[in-house]
């Protein structure tokens, strides 16, 4: 899934910054548009804030960095592209990363938060590095999960040959060292078909990753991994289901590079917004689409009619394992929570006392189902979603459809 990382990208949303992203204009993440300045913990790359301060978690200072994305090769790093396409060097589609911007004279490491000129008179150059969770896309077709630590991160294929494998990365997603990967072992849970009960397969590594042979499962097939990332931790659970087998990127004839080097500045395509009533989001599109700003109804039967179709599609998604999708429709819900906030006044006091503190609850379980659904553990994602639908109740009982 070509998406922001989202571990980062919700606390982006916590310091108040998807909508600074989200409402730039076409490629105002040129060279003549600066990117939203943020402060981040160098250690914590979550605790983002709008201004300078401490580390809530190690007190370490905070230090000033321009968010942006960009349109990268999975193989090919050095690729960085304006708008979603194909790899040039081999041909793979780009996915959308997190970047920070900085700005370098020549012969000084200093980075510099917004374009400027050096001694020298020359301009200093634009320079962009990968952020830790800056990159949550699949690798090789599978299902990509963080792990409970913030730090391993995993990606779970199911083969044509009927096996079962387990990428393993770091916070860069970059393949595991060695070293790192062997301190890992887990075991996948699979219903036996003879017998209907769980059947327990280890799961053996192999160099970077772990695999086990599971034969031709029906689909979709759905199992879990336990999972231990170092010896004598407890396991963590991460489900899966396929609705067909893995596949890996597809890499497409040679191109011939005509235009030197891809450039280092980038903005994704242009979002459109769909109409006041939109299907389930398309997780296809390279545009996250989280990050399209979904129209807010005018009248309030309108706002609860959408509420109700984003909790149906979040349970749609819970139920077809795509867990990290449900964020999308979490978020839209949750904007929709606010929104029916600026409507509370209208409520008489006893109905008032049960809106405020049912949308309270929604927005914090929008945000649970997102952290959720990024580790992949489909027990938390079905206790948060029991909260979210229950704040959605109370608020239709507080705010009553009426014509």
């Amino acid at each position: 899934m070509a998406l922001i990382g989202r571990c980062l990208r919700v606390a982006l949303a916590a310091a108040g910054l998807l909508t600074s992203l989200s409402s730039l204009p076409p490629h105002a993440h040129a060279q003549d548009a600066l990117p939203p300045l943020v402060y981040v913990c160098p250690m914590h790359s979550d605790q983002v804030a709008h201004e300078d301060g401490e580390c809530p978690i190690c007190g370490m200072g905070l230090e000033p960095m321009r968010i942006d994305t960009t349109y990268t090769c999975p193989i090919h790093s050095v690729v960085s592209e304006r708008e979603a396409g194909k790899c040039p060097i081999c041909g793979r589609t780009l996915g959308e990363i997190t970047v920070a911007v900085a700005w370098k004279c020549a012969g000084s490491e200093k980075e510099l938060t917004e374009p400027s000129t050096c001694k020298d008179g020359a301009a200093a150059v634009r320079v962009q590095k990968t952020l830790a969770h800056g990159n949550h896309n699949p690798q090789h077709g599978g299902l990509f999960f963080m792990a409970p630590d913030s730090w391993h991160h995993i990606e779970g294929t199911y083969l044509p040959t009927g096996v079962f494998r387990l990428h393993l990365y770091d916070d860069y997603t970059k393949p595991l060292a060695l070293k790192l990967a062997r301190e890992i072992s887990g075991t996948l849970v699979i219903k036996d078909s003879k017998t209907g009960r769980d059947k327990e397969i280890p799961l053996v590594r192999s160099g970077r990753y772990l695999q086990a042979p599971i034969g031709k499962q029906p689909f979709p097939a759905q199992m879990y991994a336990k999972i231990s990332f170092k010896p004598g931790d407890r396991d963590n659970r991460f489900d899966f289901s396929f609705d067909g087998f893995s596949k890996e990127p597809k890499v497409a004839p040679s191109t011939t590079m005509t235009g030197g080097m891809p450039a280092t500045s980038s903005a994704p395509a242009t979002p459109v917004a769909p109409a006041t009533s939109p299907p389930a989001p398309d997780l296809s599109s390279n545009v996250d689409p989280a990050l399209i700003p979904v129209p807010i109804p005018e009248t309030v039967p309108e706002m609860l009619a959408q509420l109700r179709t984003r909790s149906d599609q979040i349970r749609a998604f819970i139920d077809k394992g795509a867990f990290a999708a449900i964020y999308v429709p979490a978020f839209q819900a949750k904007d929709l929570a606010l929104a029916l906030d600026e409507h509370k006044k209208e409520l008489p006091d006893d109905r008032q006392r049960i809106a405020v503190p049912a949308i309270a609850r929604l927005v914090r379980s929008a945000y649970l189902l997102d952290a959720f659904g990024d580790l992949g553990n489909k027990q938390q994602i079905l206790e948060a979603y029991d909260r979210f639908t229950a704040a959605v109740k109370e608020i239709e009982s507080a705010f009553p459809a009426r014509p």
